[in-house]
């Protein structure tokens, strides 16, 4: 119930299956709207349901638990297990009955390898083919299936991971974590459809200012629009194995046709036009010219969409001088009549930046026939850091950018989590180190890091906090002069405000902040194998 990570659960049992009927019904409805639809059997992870079902094609034989919520379970197939593959290959012969396509997915992703550490009968296969290591196991379970889904005529999709321990003869690649994946197949002349989380994810929300529950992320139109699937750092030869893109639609926060039809469109416009045109026809500022009969053909159709792309937008940035934050309003919309208003006081109409010098809300809208169309709000909670110079020396990654360093010094504090993932800056395996020039000596008395605890999203908290506070100096000598104070303290508890209290209060300028990123993540956690997140939303200074 709510979001992934409340640990609150309905209590209700979701059941259902599709009749063999009904598959080809879908198969129909699809094919004679020139669409074809390949299914995805997932193997060897996320198979938690057939575990349960038949227990012994698992590594430990059960008892399995079915699953209350989604993530990545260390229950896999057993790739040591000759039943497993009779299992499967019994599965896949239904499956290529009622689905006529030439590619069949089989999955591939987040499976990890714990069991298979400790199973006989997977480390006795390792020692029989002459594997490397459990990466290669999988490379030689999803070669197996590969070898079978030939021998009837079928080819094999599989996502990123399969590039693990080696990739299948004849595998297509389904690149999700960014495009490296997709770049290392394509140069090894393998297929690639490029489907990067930045880009492609529409279950990421498309407004910053959340109107429904989605999983997090940020992902507006022009955003879409912008993408380019071929990579340029391949050559002509290369290039030509990138089929294409996938926008992806999951629907865990989706209760309903309505809201599908919602994340969907018009993202889903915007990248069909990126990939079926050549890119020097591609013009955003045409697509932008175009959007209103876009959108009055989808109101015609009766099709649910979303108009995010017109709402009015609020940008943050440094006051002049060093005197707190500046509120930048602006709206797509055509002689809009913009007005903002500080807490709950009258709206008043808005003709430059408004200007934050201190804790308040400030309230903004577009006006039409004198009442709001939208009210939204930002909360600025300020301290000595805020609106201050920040300068960071490891980029956080381009999924979760924020906006850029300020994000940290902003006065805006993230009370709710993922649903608000524009004002985190994430790290995958960085640190955050930042240094913040509070434009003279301060007395300074205890520095908090506001960070994020979601494993089940692989964000964990960091492994230690460094504090260093300097005197007034010029920056060029600051990592030659005697700081006046470091102090270094170890994450232990698993609250997501970490603070650091001076012994007594100090005097300085600068100040700088390394959190340590978790780092790999251990057996037995959410992501165990993969380097954590590191994720943080504000730095304040008391």
């Amino acid at each position: 119930m709510g979001r992934y990570g409340s640990n609150k659960y309905d209590g209700t049992r979701y059941c259902g299956y599709y009749t063999q009927e009904e598959i080809k019904e879908v198969v129909q409805y699809a094919a004679d709207r020139y669409i074809t639809v390949i299914p995805e059997i997932e193997m060897p992870g996320h198979a938690t349901a057939a575990l349960f079902s038949y227990p012994y094609l698992g590594c430990t034989k059960g008892p399995y638990k079915v699953m209350d919520t989604w993530g990545v379970l260390d229950d896999v197939f057993c790739a040591g297990n000759d039943s497993t593959f009779t299992f499967l290959q019994d599965v896949l012969d239904e499956v290529i009955q009622l689905f006529p396509s030439t590619y069949i997915h089989i999955g591939g992703d987040e499976c990890p390898k714990e069991r298979w550490k400790k199973c006989p009968l997977c480390q006795a296969r390792i020692k029989k083919e002459n594997l490397k290591d459990e990466h290669e196991l999988q490379s030689y379970f999803i070669n197996r299936i590969e070898k079978y889904l030939n021998s009837k005529g079928r080819r094999i999709i599989g996502w990123d991971e399969i590039l693990e321990g080696g990739l299948a003869p004849n595998a297509t690649v389904m690149s999700w974590r960014g495009e490296e994946g997709g770049i290392e197949a394509a140069k090894q002349n393998h297929d690639v459809i490029m489907t990067p989380g930045s880009h492609c994810y529409f279950d990421h929300s498309q407004s910053r200012n959340e109107d429904s529950v989605t999983i997090g992320g940020y992902l507006p139109l022009e955003k879409v629009y912008a993408y380019e699937p071929v990579p340029a750092v391949l050559n002509a030869t290369q290039a030509k194995h990138i089929l294409g893109a996938q926008g992806n639609m999951w629907t865990e926060y989706q209760k309903n046709p309505a809201k599908v039809e919602y994340m969907l469109f018009p993202r889903i416009m915007a990248l069909s036009e990126v990939l079926w045109s050549p890119r020097s026809k591609r013009d955003w500022a045409d697509f932008e010219r175009r959007l209103p009969v876009l959108f009055s053909r989808l109101d015609a159709r009766g099709t649910n969409y979303s108009k995010a792309y017109f709402d009015l937008q609020a940008t943050v940035a440094p006051a002049p001088g060093s005197g707190g934050v500046q509120v930048n309003l602006e709206s797509k919309l055509k002689n809009a009549d913009i007005r903002y208003r500080y807490n709950t006081s009258e709206f008043n109409p808005y003709t430059s930046p408004v200007m934050v010098g201190k804790s308040v809300e400030i309230g903004f809208s577009t006006f039409k026939n004198g009442s709001p169309v939208n009210i939204n709000t930002l909360k600025f909670t300020f301290n000595k850091a805020t609106g201050k110079k920040i300068t960071i020396v490891n980029a956080p990654s381009k999924s979760y950018p924020g906006d850029g360093a300020f994000t940290l010094v902003n006065g805006i504090q993230n009370e709710k989590g993922l649903s608000k993932s524009n004002e985190f800056l994430g790290f995958l395996g960085k640190d955050l180190d930042a240094t913040i020039d509070l434009g003279k000596d301060m007395e300074i008395s205890a520095v908090t890091v506001r960070t994020l605890n979601q494993n089940g999203s692989w964000i964990y908290l960091p492994a230690q906090l460094e504090l260093t506070i300097s005197p007034d100096i010029d920056t060029t000598l600051i990592t030659k002069h005697a700081p006046i104070e470091t102090i270094t303290q170890l994450v232990k508890n698993e609250q997501n405000i970490q603070t650091i209290r001076l012994p007594e209060p100090k005097k300085g300028r600068y100040i700088r902040i390394l959190a340590k990123n978790f780092g790999m993540i251990p057996s037995g956690k959410p992501g165990a194998g993969n380097p954590a997140w590191l994720f943080v939303d504000e730095i304040v200074v008391e």
